[in-house]
């Protein structure tokens, strides 16, 4: 199956006749593949998994500059096995390197340009063990933020490999190095797919580019599991994540709330000031967080406003799960479109945000519409096609 076979959002019928097994590297400068906290990519490698497939995980973005960052990436890095091929579990390896230097961007217009000279050779130091599989892959994903600078070599090496862009986020949101850009619109046309979680992301490719909006999945089974409410009382909000993460707006809830308990799940979700109603759980894997969700009251997603941050709106996974969930949904309005359940408010506007959760309070959760939400398991098929034996 082409990639160009596949109309925009529409999964495939499940297809009975044998297939070789898949062999996919996921390339990612964010995430480790046996971090406690899970993301797509961990939801999508499992789903792989389990259905035969063999899925080695390449975490880039780390160098000695990582120790003076505060993003918590080096620390764990440094008590994993570095520059080596790790098995973690049947058909899981990951590969966390650890470059004499990264790409990073250095806030200034004249320093970026000169070191985007330099950055640009970022793949030059791949080590041989990655670049001798390159060859065996069928399918390669690249995550936005640095990963972009590799997918010129990984072309070369892997001629026959389907090549994907997962556009998680718009560059310029995350703040990347320019020059991840540049290179990114220069290789377009070394990539089989580009998947985008966001109709309004089309526009950032060029029409011609392959182009296939395909929502997350979830892990139905995980909810459909958790039973037993985690909550001692009724009158519970949950926010998970930390992404752009408003403390403002927690604050402003809590006080106007003090009958109501704010959970928040992250790293960096944390309060403005503490209060005897928030309660902040901070990291916690998944499959720990799903109750809190399935069985809260109101869902979160406090973001904060950045420049093209209007994606969120159909990209974000925690609105996809509450939806599921059936919460009525408290967010932001750029990045309320497209549900009905979304309760929008202004950030700038603390009467707004408080109106916002108090409709969230009285809306029938009954009308939410969860028919046109996939499995991980349905989302793969779509993104990593298989061959067909025969």
């Amino acid at each position: 199956m082409r990639f160009a076979d596949v109309p925009s959002g529409r999964v495939p019928e499940p297809m009975a006749e044998p297939r070789m097994p898949r062999r996919v590297l996921i390339v990612t400068g964010q995430h480790f593949a046996a971090a406690p906290r899970k993301v797509d990519l961990h939801f999508m490698a499992d789903a792989l998994r389990a259905q035969g497939d063999h899925v080695d995980f390449l975490t880039c973005r780390l160098s000695p500059i990582s120790r003076f960052l505060k993003d918590g990436r080096y620390a764990y890095a440094r008590s994993r096995l570095l520059n080596r091929w790790v098995e973690i579990g049947p058909g899981f390896e990951e590969f966390i390197w650890f470059a004499p230097f990264h790409p990073m961007n250095l806030k200034k217009p004249f320093l970026n340009r000169l070191s985007g000279l330099f950055f640009r050779r970022y793949a030059d130091l791949l080590p041989k063990a990655v670049r001798d599989r390159l060859p065996g892959y069928t399918h390669v994903l690249i995550e936005s933020g640095p990963a972009p600078l590799l997918t010129p070599l990984i072309r070369r090496k892997a001629p026959d490999a389907q090549i994907v862009y997962h556009a998680a986020d718009r560059l310029k949101t995350i703040g990347v190095h320019p020059v991840i850009q540049e290179v990114l619109n220069e290789s377009i046309g070394f990539y089989d797919l580009v998947h985008i979680m966001a109709e309004a992301m089309r526009p950032d490719f060029p029409a011609d580019a392959p182009v296939l909006y395909l929502p997350h999945g979830i892990s139905k089974g995980v909810f459909d599991q958790a039973t037993a409410s985690p909550y001692a009382k009724p009158l519970n909000a949950v926010s998970v994540g930390d992404m752009l993460f408003d403390a403002n707006v927690i604050d402003t809830l809590s006080a106007a709330n003090p009958d109501w308990k704010f959970h928040l799940f992250g790293k960096k979700a944390l309060p403005a000031k503490p209060r005897d109603n928030i309660v902040v759980h901070g990291e916690v894997p998944f499959e720990a967080i799903v109750p809190f969700i399935k069985f809260a009251d109101i869902g979160l997603a406090p973001y904060r406003l950045s420049d093209g941050a209007d994606y969120l709106s159909q990209s974000s996974l925690k609105m996809i799960q509450y939806s599921y969930s059936r919460l009525p949904i408290v967010a932001p309005a750029f990045a309320a479109g497209g549900r009905e359940h979304v309760c929008a408010y202004d950030p700038a506007d603390a009467s707004s945000i408080r109106e916002a959760f108090v409709k969230a309070q009285v809306y029938d959760r009954s009308r939410i519409d969860v028919s046109g939400i996939r499995t991980w398991e349905e989302a793969v098929q779509v993104i990593f096609p298989a061959d067909r034996s025969g």
